[in-house]
């Protein structure tokens, strides 16, 4: 996801200011972001997480992330020997391909750790802040836990 240019911004607004322009720049919020994936006006309230959303979901992270990307996997349930792993995301899996009793999970990826190729769930995973899509999994996850 490309990152706005803050100085820019910045200098158009002192540029409106000077020519008597006010203008109140308002970034989108969270809840903005993800109705915009579902083509949603802003007064809607946010869809259900079903087969439908999550494919119409998956279609806009394939055409915005950016692959492949580093990653913290922590897993929701299981062993506590290790609570988290670091793993290298290579691929979104296409919802339609998967079985339908596995959707439960969300949108799901493929990733690697020092030793195997996992299928694991996108709403636990992690990413550094300056990471480019950061943004685009956080939204993700918090309508996926959400809305579910």
């Amino acid at each position: 996801m490309a990152k706005v240019d803050e100085s820019r911004v910045e200098t158009i607004a002192a540029a409106q200011q000077r020519h008597g322009q006010h203008h109140h720049l308002s970034w989108p919020s969270q809840e903005d972001r993800i109705r915009t994936v579902f083509g949603l006006p802003a007064d809607a309230s946010l869809p259900r997480v079903n087969e439908e959303t999550l494919t119409r979901y998956h279609i806009h992270m394939a055409g915005k992330l950016a692959l492949p990307f580093e990653a913290l996997y922590c897993p929701a349930g299981g062993e506590m020997r290790q609570l988290i792993h670091y793993v290298h995301v290579t691929e979104l899996i296409d919802p339609r391909h998967i079985r339908p009793s596995t959707l439960h999970h969300g949108l799901s990826c493929k990733a690697m750790n020092s030793k195997d190729v996992l299928d694991l769930p996108l709403s636990e995973l992690g990413v550094r802040e300056e990471n480019p899509n950061c943004q685009l999994l956080d939204d993700y996850a918090y309508w996926f836990v959400n809305w579910r």
